[in-house]
């Protein structure tokens, strides 16, 4: 067992001094055509510093300190918030090895021209992120659930603020040890402006893994003493999107009536992305939401927005008394992503420079449903180890949409708009 004391610092951690961020790359005319062309780049980059990385130590003492208050009259209040009533102190800390984190970026693609008009580009593209950022509990017990095994029990006699104060199971330490990487095959198709048809189309069959994904969402990872152990698909991934937009001149002609009108459409096709399944407990490590159940038989996803997971009371056990469950992090998906956008342009030449345009726009123009992620937290007995139908009422049950109202994808909108253009 340690001892930790809070004394005031300057710095929280060391900056970075090796902000050398080189880039190399070559292209290659293949064939010494100009129509093929072979390219490459590598790029190693430095994440730059941000404040929020130290704000979070502004609620440690002595700029604030916990406080039990309950049913107090306001006159008391003063007397109550006074350091030597402070309990369970639970401070935020930086590492003091924290490093700010690099990203490497590669790729490797073939350009072809096929028609004088059109090209198409296939390539790999690669990356891999190295002491992201990541909060841990350091005061997480040795022994899971054992109050008398945690690193820190008290602050130390000699601390400069609240000496021999109780700590409670959960400090938080913003740490740099987590990775990520990054795949992709990306092919794309390009077509110019040619017989009133331009197009640009673009496929990515892609996955990122990592330990957790940034989202200010505090301590997730399921074991805070291994990181690795939440190492999984990354919360944004999606393994397959296809973008596709283009203008299209219809072939009208004569009078200003039937010639200048145009279809501009806008096609978006996502896989879904990855939720997480856990346990509502905070009892095994201090932090809630974080333990993951055991899987026990296979999951069937019903793509009903109403219950996502149809057989959680027999595809999942809670894990024994504390323990870890054995579902990996991001193990399943949720709804995909699909809208499609259409606009009608209309443009009547007044003068040779004068344009009266006129455009329709229809937004998700099928309306059809984007629904959002479906909720995770399962509920749970401790004992016996079993689910109960009651605990089930909310879980994978999806309640919004993928985007908030007006957002793309989030319903049909109709727009129209007149311009003069000169």
């Amino acid at each position: 067992m340690e001892t930790l004391s809070l004394i005031p610092v300057t710095d929280p951690y060391s900056q970075n001094n090796k902000n050398f961020q080189p880039r190399v790359g070559f292209a290659w005319d293949v064939f010494h055509t100009g129509k093929t062309v072979l390219r490459s780049g590598y790029g190693y980059q430095v994440d730059q510093p941000i404040a929020g990385i130290a704000t979070g130590l502004n609620s440690n003492p002595p700029f604030a300190v916990p406080i039990a208050v309950s049913a107090q009259p306001l006159a008391t209040l003063g007397a109550l918030y006074d350091p030597n009533n402070a309990t369970n102190v639970s401070p935020s800390v930086v590492n003091p090895s924290f490093k700010n984190a690099n990203i490497q970026s590669w790729n490797l693609n073939v350009q072809q021209q096929v028609t004088h008009n059109l090209g198409v580009m296939i390539g790999y593209f690669g990356g891999k992120g190295t002491h992201l950022e990541v909060d841990r509990n350091i005061n997480q017990s040795t022994v899971l659930g054992a109050a008398g095994s945690r690193p820190f029990i008290a602050l130390s006699a000699s601390s400069q603020f609240l000496p021999g104060k109780s700590l409670s199971n959960r400090i938080t330490e913003r740490d740099s040890s987590s990775n990520s990487s990054y795949n992709a095959l990306w092919v794309t198709a390009n077509q110019r402006l040619g017989h009133g048809l331009q197009f640009n189309a673009s496929y990515t069959f892609s996955h990122s893994i990592d330990e957790v994904s940034r989202n200010n969402a505090g301590i997730i990872v399921q074991d805070s003493t291994d990181i690795f152990n939440s190492r999984g698909n990354s919360d944004f991934d999606a393994r397959h999107r296809f973008v596709a937009n283009a203008i299209y001149e219809l072939p009208f002609k004569g009078n200003r009536l039937v010639s200048g009108w145009k279809l501009a459409p806008i096609v978006v096709v996502q896989s879904g992305n990855p939720f997480n399944i856990v346990l509502a407990t905070a009892g095994t490590t201090g932090a809630g939401n974080t333990i993951r159940p055991n899987l026990i038989a296979p999951v069937q996803i019903s793509g009903n927005p109403a219950q996502w997971i149809t057989n959680a009371m027999t595809a999942f056990s809670v894990p024994a008394a504390n323990s870890f469950g054995n579902l990996g992090r991001n193990v399943f998906y949720g709804p995909g992503f699909t809208n499609f956008d259409l606009a009608l342009i209309k443009n009547t030449k007044i003068t040779e420079t004068v344009n009266v345009q006129f455009r329709a726009d229809a937004f998700d123009l099928f309306n059809h449903p984007n629904f959002g992620q479906p909720g995770g937290i399962l509920g749970f007995v401790v004992l016996p180890a079993t689910l109960t139908p009651t605990t089930l009422a909310s879980f994978t049950t999806i309640t919004s949409t993928r985007f908030p109202t007006a957002d793309s994808g989030s319903s049909r909108q109709l727009q129209l708009a007149l311009k003069l253009q000169f």
